[in-house]
């Protein structure tokens, strides 16, 4: 009998990525609404898997926010798979991940199991920039330490997936010290720039 669980494989899926508070989240919220894109933040969905009652992923998961590092692969794919299915069922097949992939491990992984990465977003923004922007937040693990601890983690991990992406000419750089306007405008024209490559993929037919 055939499945009528959605394929992964057909997903089009376009990654956002960029230090502690270069402003990921409320880029991919706007270019969500301008480009019917389902948004989906890695640290939104990990957050709340950690309050969901009885997960047994919790505890690793709050271990690794408050150690600001990168946690296993495994599970933050299988969140992320769990909640793009869901989206799928209601018709969505254009995704934005925010703050993924974080290492190689993630991403290859998820490259495997889920869909390809059609291209990286990345945010750029000086440490110090990221450091004041964040520290306003009223977060558990946006104490000054954990800030310079992520910071760090994507400076050494997450520098590396974009590397990779850049050795493959999948990645667009954004300057993120820059008003909100004006960054969302460059990131505007980079998805305009790469909607014949989404179409060619078999994907949405239009980003409208």
């Amino acid at each position: 009998m055939p499945s009528s669980e959605p394929e992964t494989g057909k997903f089009a899926v376009i990654g956002v990525l960029g230090g502690p508070g270069s402003g990921k989240g409320t880029q991919c919220r706007l270019l969500a609404q301008m480009f019917k894109l389902e948004h989906i933040s890695i640290g939104d969905v990990l957050r709340e898997e950690l309050k969901r009652e009885g997960s047994a992923y919790a505890p690793i998961i709050e271990e690794n926010m408050r150690a600001g590092t990168v946690g296993p692969k495994e599970i933050t794919v299988a969140i992320l798979k769990s909640h793009m299915l869901e989206a799928s069922r209601e018709g969505m097949d254009l995704f934005i991940l925010d703050g993924f992939p974080r290492n190689l491990e993630q991403a290859q992984f998820f490259e495997e199991t889920v869909a390809q990465i059609e291209f990286l977003i990345v945010l750029e923004c000086p440490d110090a920039v990221l450091v004041d922007r964040l520290l306003p937040r009223e977060r558990f693990d946006d104490n000054l330490e954990n800030i310079n601890k992520r910071i760090r983690t994507f400076r050494t991990t997450t520098s590396q997936v974009i590397d990779l992406f850049r050795m493959r000419g999948k990645v667009k750089t954004v300057n993120a010290d820059n008003t909100i306007d004006v960054v969302h405008q460059q990131v505007v024209e980079i998805l305009k720039s790469r909607q014949g490559g989404l179409k060619e993929a078999g994907r949405r037919e239009t980003l409208e």
